[in-house]
């Protein structure tokens, strides 16, 4: 059964309604172009978050401060011989090669956590090494002098420390922001 009418409603490529009339139909060689007005609108919502982490900050600049003081401890009093001798200062503080291993150790973990944003494991390292820098404030002779620390490197270590805690404890600060867009669709 056919069924015949003088016009026969069709849809193109875009989706729009296109009316054409029954007697093109059957013929592959005409084309019917839409009128270009619009059928609709569409809205696009884009959204960003910035944030501000402190403790990442904080931790990744003292982990710095840390490798840098424990580098060049290490450069100074060397692997070759015991790593309770030579006496070594730096930035006007002494130390031996002991003392470089355990910087650079806590600095690098610290940088690790610093760079991952891990808060619970900044605030972890900063508890942790508040303490153990506490301890040399003092007993400065803490590991029967194998550190050669003093009690003034001790404090810095520990104000470091408390800065570190300090930012972990802090929040995250986040800014949300959407933009919403509407054109015609045609």
């Amino acid at each position: 059964m056919k069924i015949r009418s003088d016009r026969t409603s069709a849809v193109d490529e875009r989706g729009r309604s296109v009316i054409v009339p029954a007697t093109f139909l059957g013929d592959p060689a005409t084309v019917v172009s839409a009128p270009s007005a619009a059928v609709g609108s569409e809205t696009v919502l884009t959204s960003s978050t910035t944030s501000f982490e402190p403790a990442s900050i904080v931790a990744t600049l003292a982990a710095i401060l840390l490798l840098l003081v424990g580098g060049i401890t290490a450069a100074r009093a060397g692997f070759d011989g015991s790593l309770s001798e030579p006496i070594v200062t730096v930035a006007g503080y002494t130390g031996t090669a002991w003392l470089a291993l355990i910087e650079l150790g806590f600095g690098f973990v610290l940088l690790i956590a610093g760079l991952t944003r891990s808060h619970n494991a900044i605030l972890f390292l900063g508890i942790t090494g508040g303490v153990a820098v506490l301890v040399a404030v003092f007993q400065p002779s803490v590991g029967g002098g194998a550190l050669a620390t003093e009690r003034g490197f001790a404090v810095v270590a520990t104000i470091v420390m408390g800065v570190v805690v300090a930012a972990a404890l802090l929040p995250t600060a986040r800014r949300s922001s959407v933009v919403r867009r509407t054109r015609n669709v045609s």
